[in-house]
């Protein structure tokens, strides 16, 4: 069987120095440390930061209730983009594919009739042509 048995930490009975009494203090021991930094040396002194880290410390200016709001807000509104264009990528492939299927051959059979339609008005202006050369020979009534 385990036994627990309390440690205490003598640190922690200690005094810790705390504040001092305010008599103490003499003006002598306090120095303006501003007159002595130039505007340079305390930019200089300023910690790096990209621009997303500012960005992101700027989350902390909402309250918690607001950034569960707006997070689940957009995730919605992502989701339902992704899903819109899932289905209209599907829809648009659909409408591609038929109508290439039903245009094409009705492409080319549009063009094979008016390939037709050419060759007979050819044949009936070579009648035509004939007719007005020699008449009546095309037709059997000279003879």
């Amino acid at each position: 069987m385990v036994q627990l048995e309390e440690v205490e930490d003598q640190e922690l009975d200690q005094v810790q120095p705390g504040p001092i009494d305010d008599t103490a203090y003499d003006s002598a021991d306090f120095t303006d440390t501003e007159s002595e930094l130039s505007d340079d040396d305390q930019i200089s002194a300023a910690p790096q930061e990209s621009i997303s880290d500012r960005i992101l410390a700027l989350k902390d200016i909402l309250p918690p209730r607001t950034r569960r709001y707006l997070s689940s807000t957009l995730q919605s509104t992502s989701g339902l983009i992704q899903k819109g264009a899932w289905f209209g990528g599907k829809g648009l492939w659909t409408l591609s594919t038929g109508a290439l299927m039903l245009m094409v051959p009705f492409a080319i059979a549009l063009v094979e009739e008016q390939q037709i339609v050419e060759q007979e008005k050819e044949i009936k202006a070579r009648e035509g042509a004939g007719e007005i050369l020699t008449p009546g020979v095309g037709t059997g009534k000279g003879l």
